[in-house]
């Protein structure tokens, strides 16, 4: 497979896409209504890294260092319907990149570091292993997919770095990695 390369501009279209996406919704919605719905699963606390980048809403920034850092940045191309943007932050030394999402799931976060998969994962004993997701059809390949306490993490070895998205079911994490554009790259970039 040939990587996907993207330039200045392109991470830029991303970025703004998802920075519509994460506006302010001043729609309110009744809580009861919401939870007798659907029955909502109990959130399961992600696996732990270290700490965090911070996250923060105007993530485009933190994107962009990054990239500048030689990591390649994973970012969402377009959102699945009902998902919202909660922020992104990035920190160089130990190198990792964050996005969160609010989706009608829960919580969806994207974590990028350096390392295989089996080396970010190493320490993780709540992982069990499940079988591979094949995401060949939108140019990423073969994620290897893990059940932490009941909800789904999958991994992606990305050219020296290693995607996590961890998320309450399988339909989420994969629609989620089905969006993901590598920004690579960039040879200037504007914000």
């Amino acid at each position: 497979m040939r990587p996907t390369r993207v330039t200045g501009p392109a991470l830029a279209a991303a970025l703004v896409l998802l920075v519509g996406a994460c506006g302010d919704d001043t729609t309110a919605e009744d809580p009861q209504e919401s939870a007798s719905e659907s029955p909502a699963a109990e959130p399961v606390a992600p696996l732990d890294f270290g700490t965090e980048p911070t996250v923060r809403a105007a993530y485009k920034n933190a994107a962009l260092r990054a990239v500048d850092d030689d990591l390649i940045t994973m970012v969402p191309t377009v959102l699945p319907d009902g998902w919202t943007t909660a922020g992104g932050g990035y920190q160089p030394d130990p190198q990792w990149w964050r996005m969160t999402f609010s989706a009608p799931t829960g919580e969806v976060m994207l974590d990028q570091l350096p390392g295989t998969a089996e080396e970010v994962l190493a320490d993780q004993q709540s992982l069990a292993a499940q079988d591979d997701v094949d995401l060949s059809k939108w140019g990423t390949g073969t994620w290897s997919a893990w059940d932490h306490e009941g909800a789904t993490v999958l991994a992606y070895d990305l050219k020296g770095s290693t995607v996590i998205l961890q998320g309450a079911d399988l339909d989420t994490v994969q629609a989620l990695a089905q969006s993901l554009l590598p920004a690579e790259d960039s040879v200037s970039q504007d914000g």
